[in-house]
């Protein structure tokens, strides 16, 4: 499922809207007798690039290296993820996290979970020897930022604004990058978007728009993926700033 349009990711309280995925591969359960659901916001199978919201009931993983890159946030339960090394992660609803593609680790939650999910596995490359990175990286949503380039100055209806970003991770193949970014206000033009984006807001708001008289308004709390192509312009009255993930294809 692709889409010539952003979409606004709900959060499903309580597994409102979404739907029966059935049970996970044998293989892939060390105990517990799970039953997931899900939607699927975003899915382009030949990049392997998909974005939704995922929840199931408790099991226990088995250890195995992840076949994906996949970030997550964490909606509702409490999930650990141990890795052969032996170290430990915890993840509580509110955070957000990678699992690097090719990390052997076993995942485990011992109750419901529910979770907004990007997944990033090109079927044309294979998954890495060694893991873009060692460990499971949880984003810390109050670190401090860098600053950095902002948009063109060409489309922009105004001032330049100051911007700041951390990026937390960046997968094997340099294309998907994962991080914290933040903005004074700013008014951009409409263009169409050069890249696949989900973003999740922490502070602020936003409005995006295709250049027409209207928009939709984000704030604090709330997700959206953006697909490349797609004609977006962006203005915020207040300081903002989000978690991002963004893959930008090679070629």
């Amino acid at each position: 499922m692709t889409s010539a349009r952003l979409m606004r990711l709900f959060p499903h309280a309580g597994g409102d809207g979404l739907e029966d995925w059935g049970a996970l591969p044998v293989a892939d359960v060390k105990s517990g007798s799970p039953r997931q659901r899900g939607r699927m916001y975003f899915e382009a199978p030949d990049i392997g690039l998909s974005a939704g919201v995922w929840d199931c009931t408790a099991f226990e993983g088995t250890m195995a290296p992840y076949s994906v890159d996949e970030f997550m946030i964490l909606l509702e339960g409490a999930v650990t993820v141990t890795e052969a090394s032996g170290r430990v992660t915890r993840v509580e609803a509110g955070e957000a996290f990678v699992i690097p593609r090719g990390l052997n680790c076993a995942w485990k939650q011992d109750g419901y979970v529910r979770k907004i999910f990007v997944i990033y596995g090109n079927p044309a490359l294979p998954v890495p020897r060694q893991p873009a990175a060692d460990r499971v990286l949880k984003l810390d949503l109050g670190a401090a930022l860098t600053a950095c380039g902002g948009p063109d100055p060409a489309l922009l209806n105004g001032p330049e604004p100051r911007c700041a970003e951390q990026v937390v991770y960046t997968d094997a193949s340099g294309q998907l990058t994962v991080g914290l970014w933040s903005a004074t206000p700013y008014d951009r033009k409409a263009t169409p978007f050069g890249r696949y984006e989900l973003m999740h807001f922490l502070d602020g708001q936003v409005e995006l728009h295709d250049g027409g008289t209207s928009g939709q308004a984000f704030q604090a709390g709330e997700t959206i993926f953006v697909p490349k192509g797609v004609p977006l312009g962006w203005r915020n009255k207040v300081d903002v700033k989000k978690i991002f993930v963004i893959l930008m294809p090679n070629g």
